[in-house]
């Protein structure tokens, strides 16, 4: 296993539901301190993970005390200590929920507890749900064998399984949600993805040559629309990335002197837009392309801040513009892209008139 705890129960800053005390107590005094060192050697230190789980973190999307305005918060003051680290633990979420609902009842009871707590940490691949999909899972005898390249997959060799999504081969409109150890072999292979930003998080490219997966790792089989109905939960949680970068960036103005009035309003705005698309209020793929622009356009103004100190390697603006840049990509679709590019490439008084 990546690494094991007791119970959530620390008591450090206070109540074990303090969710946004503990976010700032690791992000502070854990994670900030040692972020340009993990962007500079590209490891991060196991404590981190640790911590997260020893803090409950790693069970936030079980919790009965986690709202969405409490996730949200926690999680962008996390992304505004360290992205590679917060990038890694967002993995685990989604397989973790997943496998609490899920219908196999021997699966559910045997791993959840373990997730909730991060005594098993996940990494995730929806290869498979690709308009090409990447995965596709054929079946045999007492399982299914998967067949297949998932590109990116974050977490390697710092997870102890993964969530893995791959297309039916008998019912194209249908997803096979399986676990698979995170473990090299004659089948699973593994090759690192050099990345701009969060190149600690150890994201490779897993191509899948006949792994069997048997029938007691499967843990549902999902409709392709429902899945993609469901990406607004996940485009919804992806947005902390950005706002996480805005958040870091307008403390580090604030700092500084500089007003961070009209950016901080419009990163609230941001995050209302982002909550409402939950309940179909807002457009979640311009909530999305307006966050990673915000992220930018932060960045981009703590360099000028900063000044030429932030145009030599290893500093935090420099980094931050990186990571800001980064989240233009990870977690798009093409809904999410076509918003980006649209606000990129307009004249300003054709987006702010």
């Amino acid at each position: 296993m990546a690494g094991a705890t007791g119970s959530a129960a620390c008591t450090k800053m206070g109540g074990v539901n303090s969710w946004i005390e503990h976010a700032r107590y690791l992000a502070d005094e854990i994670f900030a301190p040692q972020a340009d060192a993990v962007d500079r050697t590209g490891e991060i230190p196991g404590t981190h993970f640790d911590l997260l789980a020893e803090y409950g973190f790693y069970g936030a999307t079980m919790a009965e005390d986690m709202d969405i305005a409490t996730f949200t918060q926690a999680g962008e003051i996390l992304v505004a200590g360290c992205l590679a680290t917060t990038f890694v633990w967002a993995q685990h979420l989604g397989v973790a929920r997943r496998i609490a609902t899920s219908p196999n009842v021997e699966l559910r009871e045997r791993l959840t507890e373990d997730l909730r707590y991060g005594r098993v940490r996940a990494g995730v691949s929806y290869a498979g749900a690709n308009d090409q999909p990447g995965l596709i899972a054929r079946r045999i005898d007492g399982g299914y064998v998967l067949d297949g390249t998932a590109p990116f997959v974050t977490g390697w060799g710092l997870v102890d399984i993964l969530g893995v999504m791959a297309r039916d081969a008998d019912d194209e409109g249908s997803l096979i949600s399986v676990l698979v150890p995170a473990e090299p072999g004659p089948a699973l292979h593994a090759t690192p993805l050099p990345l701009i930003a969060a190149d600690a998080s150890k994201t490779v490219t897993l191509t899948f040559d006949g792994v069997q997966v048997p029938d007691s790792a499967v843990d549902n089989r999902i409709s392709l629309r429902n899945f993609h109905a469901s990406f607004i939960l996940a485009a919804w949680r992806n947005g902390a990335l950005a706002l996480g970068i805005v958040r870091r960036c307008l403390g580090e103005l604030t700092r500084l002197g500089i007003d961070t009035t009209a950016l901080a309003a419009e990163s609230a705005r941001i995050r209302t837009e982002l909550d409402d698309a939950l309940t179909g209020q807002s457009d979640v793929y311009l909530a999305r392309a307006r966050a990673s622009e915000l992220a930018v356009r932060a960045a981009t103004a703590l360099v000028t801040a900063v000044g030429s100190s932030a145009v030599t390697g290893g500093n935090l603006a420099e980094r931050s513009v990186r990571e800001a840049t980064f989240t233009l990509i990870f977690g798009s679709r093409p809904g999410i892209r076509t918003a980006l590019l649209d606000r990129l490439t307009q004249a300003a008084d054709a987006l702010y008139p």
